[in-house]
């Protein structure tokens, strides 16, 4: 008997791990849709988990580009919950949660890094960065920075866009050149084939 008990415990927990897996999913497409959804008025195209020279000898890995009419947008999620305290030039970050304090890398830094990496790429392009917060409870009671939003703000946020004046035919080339140079799965995302 207590074979059979072991067995059913293991099912059990081997059911509950793929339940979690498949919410986990679930809420992770959701969340993808809402943002899709929100840059669909300025969306032309869009690449997402590449990987990219940075610009001083490595590799940078860049969740997504999107390629608006204005400009190519970096866009990097943090699934992170409850009150985020941080500014730009602030090394550490806050997130206070249920009471509890825990400090991250101020992720501005990051993108900086990344909108670098691609400007080496792209020169005399602009390049915007947008770090998204996508926990539904993430909030910035003291203020967030103008390149940060949370699921809740990032309509609004994103507005900004239309005040940017329209990339030249020449920066909008730059796209193919950085789809042509990206990796993904270790291969390249754009041939000279499909290029014309």
């Amino acid at each position: 008997m207590p074979d059979n008990i072991q067995i059913y415990v293991v099912i059990s927990v081997l059911l509950l791990l793929l339940l979690i897996i498949f919410i986990i999913r679930k809420n992770k497409k959701s969340i993808t849709k809402q943002i899709e959804t929100t840059l669909a008025p300025y969306f032309q195209e869009n690449v997402k988990n590449i990987i990219l020279p940075d610009g001083i000898g490595g590799l940078v890995e860049i969740e997504q580009l999107v390629l608006l009419k204005q400009g190519i947008v970096i866009i990097e999620t943090y699934p992170i919950a409850g009150n985020i305290f941080g500014a730009d030039n602030i090394d550490q970050w806050t997130q206070i949660i249920e009471g509890r304090s825990f400090k991250f890398t101020n992720p501005l830094y990051r993108a900086q890094l990344l909108r670098q990496a691609i400007q080496v790429i792209a020169p005399d392009t602009p390049i915007l960065n947008r770090i998204i917060f996508t926990a539904k409870d993430s909030t910035f009671p003291k203020g967030k920075p103008e390149n940060v939003s949370t699921l809740t703000t990032l309509k609004d946020d994103v507005k900004v866009f239309e005040q940017l004046p329209t990339m030249t035919e020449k920066q909008r080339s730059k796209w193919q050149r950085i789809l042509r140079i990206a990796r993904k799965d270790g291969k390249a995302v754009l041939t000279g084939e499909e290029n014309g």
